[in-house]
């Protein structure tokens, strides 16, 4: 069945050339949204042609020999007309489908202060944590194939299955590329660091500075740029994403990276002067909400070591 505008009169006004451009616009329209309607405006105008050759046929049997001038003149002016039609109809096609701006998603970002920790679900139903001093940039809805995200600081990512569009959380050196799965990212651009846990599915990393084969991940495997290089190994000690649970958790480290850990966390410089410190090692668990002081003082009972904070208040010094 036809839509309201396919009437006689349309027809001989679209076909011949003659409508407006509203009309024509609304005819591409029309036959774009399906490919019934397309076939429906080859049907018509085939019959739009057929009825033209048999009025030109009786012209030619009601006309005298020396008056065939008229079908002649009719038959080029119909060629000019379906040749306008036509002109018209690719035109607006072109300028409906090409043209025409393309919609663009709009982003949320999301930054979370010091000494916080930040949850959010996407539009997709992906359940993310952001750590302190993190940000993230995301589509209000997806739209496209691809669920991209970009991330700078560290995140935990709950992705929801959707097989026919890959989930991929876009970072300054790797493209992490997953259907369904939970892992842990930390990207620090400054200290040129990048890390991608995986706890359970798979994922898949595109190297953006050394480009070469795709890495693989299987659950409980880490991937840690080392020495310019990407190193694989295992993970062995699920404390260190217990972040999302407002904890900081480390194990035989080095003091001056757990001053580091604690610079990013409460966004303060942390300046060691205690040289006997270099080589020294601590394990232990804390609390983000217990403040920088008071985790420094539980410090202090295992190693020998005094701190002040600047007049400002702005740096911390360890003595």
């Amino acid at each position: 069945m036809l839509i309201d505008i396919w009437t006689e009169k349309f027809y001989n006004v679209f076909f011949e050339g003659t409508a407006s451009f509203e009309e024509e616009e609304a005819v591409c329209n029309w036959v774009d949204a399906s490919d019934k309607n397309r076939e429906v405006l080859i049907r018509e105008r085939k019959y739009f042609d057929v009825l033209l050759l048999r009025n030109v046929k009786n012209c030619k049997m009601k006309q005298p020999v020396s008056h065939f001038a008229l079908p002649v003149a009719i038959r080029e002016s119909l060629k000019v007309a379906a040749a306008i039609a036509i002109l018209i109809v690719s035109s607006l096609y072109i300028y409906n489908t090409v043209m025409k701006p393309v919609p663009v998603a709009a982003l949320n970002k999301i930054v979370v202060p010091p000494g916080q920790r930040a949850n959010i679900t996407l539009s997709d139903g992906t359940n993310v944590w952001l750590n302190a001093c993190s940000e993230m940039t995301y589509p209000v809805s997806f739209t496209q194939e691809a669920r991209n995200v970009s991330l700078k600081g560290e995140a935990y990512f709950d992705v929801s299955k959707d097989a026919k569009h890959p989930f991929v959380v876009q970072t300054e050196k790797c493209d992490i590329k997953v259907l369904g799965t939970k892992f842990n990212v930390q990207v620090d651009e400054l200290d040129c660091e990048f890390s991608a846990a995986l706890l359970e599915g798979s994922i898949e990393l595109t190297n953006k500075i050394k480009p070469g084969p795709k890495i693989l991940l299987s659950p409980m495997q880490k991937a840690e740029w080392k020495n310019n290089e990407m190193v694989i190994d295992s993970i062995r000690n699920l404390d260190n994403y217990r972040w999302k649970e407002g904890l900081i958790c480390f194990e035989d480290i080095k003091f001056a990276d757990l001053m580091k850990r604690f610079e990013t966390v409460y966004d303060i410089p942390i300046i060691i002067q205690n040289k006997k410190l270099n080589n020294y090692k601590c394990s232990g668990k804390c609390r983000v909400a217990d403040g920088i002081d008071f985790i420094l003082q539980v410090l202090q009972r295992s190693a020998d070591f005094t701190f002040v904070r600047s007049d400002d208040n702005m740096v911390i010094y360890i003595k």
